[in-house]
């Protein structure tokens, strides 16, 4: 009876500590792939990716077939910690073989199939690039290249509705996996741009049927009506177009106003968006806005952005834009000195704004470092990295990605302003064919050097010390390699303070001893799924059980290794709740686990 009680007790905890508070603040980006941007957007001249332009795979070295930049672009987003990025999804073209090249929605499934492999935590919604989709998408479908015969996109034209749903807006939202999509009120998110006369005609009474059309088309294709968020200046445009039509609006930005920031209120929703810098000399009548404001920090204008945004209430904040460098816009991780401190200060500041600024577990990959010293000339490895010494290949390891390879003794990697919680252990994933060594050192102060014993050239993971503060901050952290050559992939920050989801029986645990697990990722999508213990040293055997919420067991495992622990259950756990229990003779803790 007491066991079956106690059961009860952990449940009623775990849902208590799971109820939400207060108005969530999302937090996203807009998302292009543009041919220029998947090039790594080295044909502009500001905020290029750190990446090569040439990202290739077994099929194609043009951007057709150039998977690995999506696998990489869910590692950076990913690594921001944003809700959600919004696909500038554009439209195809069915009467044209050749895909323009600017955003076509068939190739969403390959961001899926990297979100998926990765367990990526960020959600996708639309936003519907009005002149691109609309206008552009019909005259290249009805006269490819030929620009003399272009024409206005006829708003009042209902055959016109086929570009905006049939040859877009459906095709990006069946793409999308249903547990993969970002929501407002449970209702999939699909934001809209500008429309005006600059691209449109009949605008003003149609308006309000293309939104009608949507909802209705979405219903009947989807079965749900979809969150609409579109942009202030419709409702002057389409007098017929009412508040109560839609659900949301925002209202842009204007780098030829100056304005690098709004904050729109509509139906009692308010909606922020803002740009971290806007620079395009080809378009100078467009306006100017550097990043840094007169100041050295690079990061000035997008933290003023998301104070004004995120801080001032807003329900949800967009932010221009992932990929944009062709308007100096990029959030991605740039060798942009000129508008860039570093080059992973864009992520790093999104990050400090998103709900989770001191996450509980962050991976970090090595080959996207701040700076290094690399004792040799050349990329060895000649992935990855468009320029620089740091030796990278391609990694077939756990969640994919590149390592660090021909490492020596005295080479070093280092990333500014990470979140570190006040406790935190580092966890690095590294091969080696013999004994090697590194340590980490933070703000300057370095560590005790950790023994990385050989793995014969097999990935492992291995505890590779704590850093201990009084309280959460931002950090400077550097890997250096002592001896040996080790091929490193990346290193996990894991916070030991943090005990939110934490629930255990002290009445099954002895007296004085300190027992924590910590289990991520949570949420899980599928992959491995790894345990943090502490406090079972003494244990030669750790079993772990996973129950759903009926109580019947669907996983239980027996591991000698009591510190940590990594299993498969991508086809073990369906989308639920469960309560993982690890016992280890009279030591007992359960947590509880959410499965997307």
């Amino acid at each position: 009876m007491k066991k079956n009680y106690l059961g009860v007790v952990i449940t009623i905890l775990s849902l208590f500590v799971a109820l939400p508070f207060g108005q969530a603040q999302d937090l996203g980006a807009t998302f292009c792939w543009h041919y220029n941007e998947i090039y790594g957007g080295h044909d502009y001249p500001y905020n290029q990716s750190i990446v090569t332009r040439n990202l290739p795979t077994v099929t194609s070295t043009k951007w057709e077939g150039m998977e690995q930049w999506w696998e990489n672009m869910v590692e950076e987003v990913d690594y921001s910690g944003i809700d959600f990025i919004a696909l500038l999804s554009r439209g195809t073209q069915p009467n044209q073989i050749k895909d323009l090249g600017v955003g076509d929605p068939k190739h969403i499934p390959t961001l899926v199939k990297y979100m998926k492999e990765r367990n990526a935590k960020f959600k996708l919604c639309i936003f519907d690039d009005c002149p691109n989709s609309w206008q552009n998408s019909r005259n290249y479908n009805l006269y490819g290249k030929d620009q003399s015969k272009y024409e206005m996109f006829d708003c009042g034209n209902t055959d016109n509705y086929k570009y905006i749903w049939d040859y877009n807006l459906k095709l990006a939202i069946e793409s999308i996996p249903e547990n993969m999509r970002y929501k407002i009120d449970n209702r999939m998110v699909i934001y809209f741009w500008s429309v005006k006369s600059t691209w449109m005609t009949n605008i003003d009474g149609n308006l309000s049927k293309i939104v009608s059309y949507i909802k209705d088309q979405c219903q009947k294709t989807f079965g749900f009506v979809p969150y609409i968020i579109v942009q202030q200046p419709w409702f002057d445009r389409d007098k017929s177009l009412t508040a109560s039509m839609v659900d949301a609006a925002h209202n842009w930005f204007s780098a030829a106003g100056g304005t690098s920031f709004t904050l729109n209120t509509l139906n009692g929703i308010k909606a922020g968006v803002c740009v971290p810098s806007f620079v395009k000399p080809a378009e100078p009548q467009n306006g100017v806005l550097e990043p840094a404001m007169g100041t050295s920090d690079q990061g000035t204008r997008l933290k003023l952005g998301l104070d004004n945004t995120i801080k001032a209430g807003a329900r949800v904040t967009l932010a221009e834009g992932f990929t944009d460098a062709a308007e100096g816009a990029a959030l991605w991780r740039s060798n942009d000195k000129l508008y860039y401190n570093y080059p992973n200060q864009r992520l790093n500041i999104l990050r400090r704004y998103t709900k989770n600024p001191y996450p509980d577990t962050l991976r970090v990959e090595v080959e996207a470092c701040d700076a290094y010293s690399d004792l040799t000339a050349g990329n060895s490895g000649a992935a990855f990295l468009h320029e620089g010494d740091l030796d990278v290949l391609k990694c077939t390891d756990n969640l994919g990605g590149w390592y660090v390879t021909n490492s020596q003794a005295n080479e070093w990697m280092e990333w500014k302003e990470l979140p570190l919680q006040a406790k935190t252990k580092f966890l690095l994933r590294y091969k080696s064919s013999a004994d090697a060594s590194i340590m980490f050192s933070v703000d300057g102060v370095a560590s005790t050097a950790v023994h990385l014993p050989s793995t014969s050239d097999v990935w492992t993971t291995i505890n590779a010390g704590t850093f201990t503060s009084v309280s959460n901050g931002l950090h400077t952290i550097r890997l250096t390699v002592a001896s040996g050559t080790p091929d490193v992939n990346y290193f996990l920050q894991v916070g030991e303070e943090n005990k939110s989801t934490s629930v255990h029986s002290e009445m099954a645990n002895p007296v004085g001893v300190q027992l924590s697990v910590h289990v991520y990722p949570n949420p899980y999508l599928r992959g491995s799924l790894k345990f943090l213990l502490k406090g079972f040293e003494n244990n030669d055997k750790v079993m772990v059980t996973i129950t759903n919420p009926m109580g019947k067991t669907v996983f239980k495992q027996v591991w000698s290794n009591s510190t940590f622990i990594e299993a498969e259950l991508t086809n073990v756990l369906k989308e639920s709740i469960y309560f993982i229990t690890v016992e280890a003779g009279s030591h007992r803790v359960v947590k509880k686990l959410i499965v997307n």
